[in-house]
């Protein structure tokens, strides 16, 4: 499969108003997938980015990409259109009211964070941000909406789609971060408080809800490797640890009970094109994971 993104970025000008800045990016990739653990059929696949920024001093930017496969027709777009005020997504989106309520460890949340096919309306004055999510129909079939911003050092967010809502706050608690959330989906209504704070060189987070749920981690940096681990009470269990070995190797290896190994070995060949092979077990088969499923070896280039 042969998959083309063609992403270019389109300024728009108001009377008076003059282009500042233009800047073109992209990547190319090649990859072989051996087609196990439900990732891509076996054999080779190209990815192609390409994309063009323009931006005025006035914070005018707009945006439109689209995605091709086979060379053949375009089989998704999305088109970006930001003021200082306001903003406009269209295609693959963030719903409102993902964007806007934070759930803790052990709650469902609400809406999704990859959306396709959508629209997102946001508007932004005095330190809140409103949204307003939906089909691209605007016919109310997936309506979602949301409102955060910050009051006296309290970061909130309330979130709304269909009969589910969420109301989320966080702030700042025993030299680290305080993270409440109670919220309603699909009947069911929980509340939860997650506290992330510095023990020694080592980060702790723990998490509860109402639900006799509960969860802990930890993460710390040791000789250069960052380490993580946590478990739950759901029995789910995670390592992970990235590290740069000798001769400029980059290794990412993690494990979770529920979604098996994930491996990736990386090396760059310059400031513009590196190699890595990767592994991934994906037990769960969410398609919400860091690598591709299955054994893939991949060349990418940056430019």
């Amino acid at each position: 499969m042969k998959r083309v993104l063609f992403t270019t970025t389109a300024l728009v000008a108001l009377s008076g108003a003059a282009y500042a800045d233009v800047n073109w990016s992209g990547s190319a990739s090649l990859q072989y997938n051996d087609g196990s653990n439900g990732g891509p059929a076996e054999g080779i696949n190209s990815t192609i980015e390409l994309g063009l920024s323009m931006s005025n001093s006035g914070g005018f930017t707009a945006s439109v990409s689209a995605d091709m496969e086979e060379g053949g027709s375009i089989t998704g777009s999305d088109v970006d259109i930001t003021t200082p005020i306001a903003s406009i997504h269209y295609g693959e989106i963030v719903e409102a009211a993902n964007s806007a309520y934070s759930e803790t460890d052990g709650l469902e949340g609400i809406g999704s964070d990859e959306l396709t096919g959508a629209v997102l309306l946001q508007a932004s004055t005095g330190g809140m941000t409103v949204g307003f999510s939906d089909s691209r129909a605007l016919d109310g079939s997936a309506s979602s909406f949301g409102i955060s911003g910050s009051l006296g050092g309290v970061s909130f967010g309330i979130g709304s789609k269909d009969d589910d809502y969420g109301i989320s706050a966080s702030g700042n608690a025993l030299g680290g971060t305080i993270s409440v959330a109670s919220e309603e989906v699909a009947g069911v209504a929980k509340t939860g408080v997650s506290l992330t704070v510095p023990v020694g060189d080592l980060s702790l987070t723990v998490s509860a809800a109402d639900d006799e749920f509960w969860g802990a981690s930890v993460s710390t940096s040791l000789a250069g490797a960052t380490l993580s681990a946590g478990t739950d009470s759901n029995e789910d269990t995670q390592v992970g640890i990235s590290t740069t070995l000798a001769g400029g190797f980059g290794l990412a290896a993690d494990f979770d009970t529920g979604n098996g190994t994930e491996l990736q070995l990386s090396y760059s060949l310059s400031d513009s094109a590196t190699v890595t092979v990767s592994y991934n077990e994906d037990k769960d088969r969410d398609d919400d994971d860091d690598y591709t499923p299955g054994t893939q070896a991949q060349i990418s280039f940056n430019f």
